[in-house]
């Protein structure tokens, strides 16, 4: 990350909600996933960031004592949880989650998988930019 961050430094980062959902009720017992996860998802549910600080921390002050280790998780990256609410509310479900990149490049593995090997790098990255110009993606709406 630290790479990425030296070469995109004015680019704001955005961690993925999906994971940090899932990392957090890992260390919430099953009987309790349920609750806390619709507890959690609301965090993110908000229609402003001011919204989304306050459910954070009623979530944080609720279940701190109780479950230490998931609001550890859950503060981990904290300054790059609510990143979205920089930018219009059409684009918050984009960008709160890797789901496209993810998607994207199973996309890719799947098709270059079919491929024995490469003769070189080259072919390579002549057969991966391919696979990647044909890989249509849903239109992102910018406003």
């Amino acid at each position: 990350m630290a790479a990425v961050a030296s070469l995109f430094t004015a680019t704001p980062r955005q961690r993925c909600v999906v994971h940090k959902q899932r990392n957090v009720l890992n260390a919430i017992p099953h009987r309790e996933r349920k609750e806390v996860g619709t507890e959690l998802g609301e965090i993110f549910r908000q229609e402003k960031k001011e919204e989304a600080l306050l459910n954070l921390a009623a979530f944080k002050a609720k279940y701190q004592k109780r479950y230490p280790e998931a609001t550890r998780s859950l503060c981990e990256d904290e300054e790059h949880l609510l990143t979205f609410y920089a930018f219009p509310p059409v684009m918050h479900r984009y960008i709160r989650s890797t789901n496209a990149i993810e998607s994207f490049f199973s996309n890719v593995r799947q098709r270059t998988d079919q491929i024995d090997a490469f003769t070189t790098g080259t072919s390579c990255l002549t057969i991966v930019w391919a696979v990647m110009q044909d890989i249509h993606l849903p239109k992102i709406p910018v406003s």
